[in-house]
């Protein structure tokens, strides 16, 4: 079956826009996974207080990527109305705002870092070396935000390249630091978990800087407005960065619920003990690599259905989104498919002692089918964002990722007995959920373009 030249051009198009974000997105799972990895050695005890300060540092990083997604779809819509100063003006707010929420969070954080644990389920016994971790981790999140700011108004303006070149210049930088603060080489002090959340401090800040530049360098930023800096902390500048953060309060809400959605399975996994914790990381950490396609997908979507709100033609949305979720489905069904079949490389590749091993290969099959639903419901969240539909679709993400995910891990664990099969189960139930939801609204939605 041939395609016809405008379905070939559109998929060209989206997959141009999404293997950057995907390789970008990676790169971060990666930089997580090199700690899991590295902090791996040094024992199972410092990897679940690695795993138990991820219930806490995983939200707040996705909140404030919520919260920042106004950036996406106003720059992309502008790119598409051919307005440049307004993807400049855009970009200005969002890194405003990314500095205040970023300076919010990391105070939060380093303040009452343990309580939050102990409050989300945390065993008593990790929780203070967690927190140690967390404290530390509180350094990045300033850098971290500059970085998602600068990233989405790159993306929005078809620039995805630039991204992927600063992440992955600092994904060598994270892990030699990982590997020499966590077990003390290169004359460093052995930190452990400690240690691994220093080096991400250390090259966020080193990302944010790169990719700050990589924005004040675009060809036409002068046109956009980009190096104009005059009015950064005007009165038109602080109005745009409180709508956006309007824009962006629901998909922050609701991006943090749903990670503590899976931190209540991180909780649950420090309660059956140090090897299921330890586990469940290899499992997620996983989960993360095959997330990072879909969020490619994802990230493509919204700007093709937010230039095409731009551009005046809302009625090519459903199409280019339709075209992505059929391509995050190829490749994630791909993905799924290829673990449950041959799951022994990719856990071998984390160290860890035989029980850790065994159980990690026990709920890989079990949890790998439910990714294809994963990577679908990511690309109709990044549409229904770019259509303005960020209320209801913040609303579907509760439902499926804080309620089910959480409400199934609690059920299935505790009540049911289920242990590690019971987190993998839980997991993707949400996704199930979300996908079906996220589809229905979509569909909905897309009827009054038509």
């Amino acid at each position: 079956m041939r395609l016809s030249p405008d379905l070939s051009a559109e998929m060209r198009r989206i997959l141009s826009l999404a293997w950057p974000v995907a390789l970008t997105s990676l790169n971060w799972t990666i930089l997580h996974v090199t700690d899991v990895v590295v902090v791996g050695f040094t024992g199972t005890e410092q990897v679940a207080a690695l795993g138990a300060s991820r219930a806490l540092t995983f939200p707040g990083i996705v909140m404030g990527l919520g919260a920042l997604t106004g950036v996406l779809v106003h720059v992309s819509r502008a790119d598409g109305a051919r307005d440049l100063p307004g993807t400049g003006r855009a970009l200005h707010q969002g890194l405003l705002l990314a500095i205040v929420l970023g300076l919010l969070s990391a105070l939060l954080l380093f303040a009452f870092a343990e309580p939050m644990l102990l409050g989300i389920g945390v065993a008593r016994e990790v929780a203070p070396l967690a927190a140690d971790v967390v404290r530390v981790m509180a350094l990045a999140y300033p850098f971290q935000l500059l970085i998602i700011a600068a990233s989405f108004f790159l993306e929005g303006v078809s620039r995805p390249q630039r991204v992927t070149v600063v992440n992955l210049a600092i994904l060598p930088i994270n892990a030699l630091l990982a590997w020499a603060l966590s077990a003390g080489h290169l004359g460093l002090p052995a930190m452990g978990a400690t240690g691994a959340a220093l080096a991400t401090a250390i090259a966020s800040a080193l990302g944010a800087a790169g990719m700050v530049g990589a924005a004040w360098t675009l060809p036409r930023a002068r046109q956009r407005g980009v190096q104009d800096l005059a009015h950064l902390f005007s009165r038109d500048s602080l109005t745009g960065a409180l709508g956006l953060a309007k824009f962006g309060l629901v998909p922050a809400i609701a991006s943090g619920l749903e990670l503590v959605g899976f931190s209540i399975l991180i909780a649950l996994s420090t309660e059956l003990g140090d090897v299921t914790t330890h586990a469940f990381q290899i499992v997620f950490s996983i989960h993360n690599v095959t997330f990072s396609v879909a969020l490619g997908l994802g990230s493509a979507a919204g700007v093709r259905v937010g230039n095409a709100v731009g551009e005046g033609a809302p009625q090519a949305a459903a199409r280019r989104a339709a075209i992505a979720a059929a391509l995050a489905a190829l490749a994630t069904g791909l993905l799924a498919v290829l673990l449950v079949l041959a799951p022994h490389p990719f856990v071998a590749l984390f160290p860890a002692v035989a029980e850790v091993r065994t159980l990690a290969l026990m709920m890989l099959p079990v949890w790998a089918p439910f990714i294809l639903f994963d990577g679908v419901q990511v690309v109709f969240v990044y549409a229904l964002r770019s259509l303005g539909d960020q209320v209801v679709a913040g609303i579907n993400s509760v439902i499926a990722f804080f309620l089910v995910t959480g409400g199934a891990g609690l059920l299935l664990v505790r009540t049911l007995d289920l242990g590690a099969t019971g987190l993998a189960l839980a997991s993707g139930m949400g996704m199930v959920v979300a996908a079906t939801l996220h589809g229905t609204r979509l569909w909905w939605v897309s009827r009054r373009f038509r």
